[in-house]
């Protein structure tokens, strides 16, 4: 079985260096409803038999680029949302701290922001169980953030593929599982012979 993870195309977005809260929450709106810069994607030559994708346009105009049949939209895939960690008046951040901050304030569980890793997880793990998973060739649409936590699940699935630190746009993450079928013939052939 293949799983492939594909971020969507970069948004075209831009930002000022430094911002209040105030104005990295206006940018974090501005970024869900801004159009894509699309660009080709290599998909490796893999015929996908279904493709899932985030509920954001930016996901879905991406999925609809690489993925020539209907696509199946879920809620679940959306990004995890990042909030500002502290709210400021009139000092003014680094953009990129606010990023970092916001995700460090997610996986510390604190109030700022609206989901924590727990709740992030047990998103991942609802999608998990709504998979085909009779199908051979799997395609997810999503966002960066997300897709670095659903490959850590897939992993602990026994999925084969990159440990991501950084998620690129448009970039396809393929991860593989033997089958169960496969491996029990595998065992068969290892036992006669040996």
């Amino acid at each position: 079985m293949r799983i492939g993870l594909l971020r969507h195309f970069k948004v075209d977005c831009p930002h000022k260096k430094m911002m209040t809260s105030q104005e990295f929450l206006e940018w974090s709106r501005r970024y869900d409803i801004s159009q894509v810069i699309k660009t080709k994607v290599e998909m490796n030559g893999v015929e996908w038999d279904v493709c899932y994708v985030s509920d954001m346009p930016r996901a879905i105009i991406t999925a609809k680029e690489v993925y020539k049949g209907s696509i199946i939209i879920d809620k679940l895939l959306r990004e995890v949302d990042n909030a500002p960690f502290i709210n400021t008046k009139r000092i003014k951040l680094p953009f990129a701290l606010w990023h970092i901050c916001g995700r460090i304030a997610w996986y510390l569980k604190l109030k700022s922001q609206p989901e924590n890793k727990e709740e992030t997880r047990k998103r991942i793990h609802e999608f998990l169980d709504r998979i085909d998973w009779s199908k051979e060739n799997i395609l997810i649409v999503f966002h960066g953030f997300m897709i670095y936590n659903f490959q850590k699940e897939l992993r602990k699935l026994g999925f084969k593929g990159d440990k991501l630190k950084k998620v690129k746009n448009g970039v396809l993450y393929e991860y593989i599982k033997e089958n169960e079928k496969e491996d029990m013939a595998s065992e068969s052939l290892s036992d006669l012979c040996g």
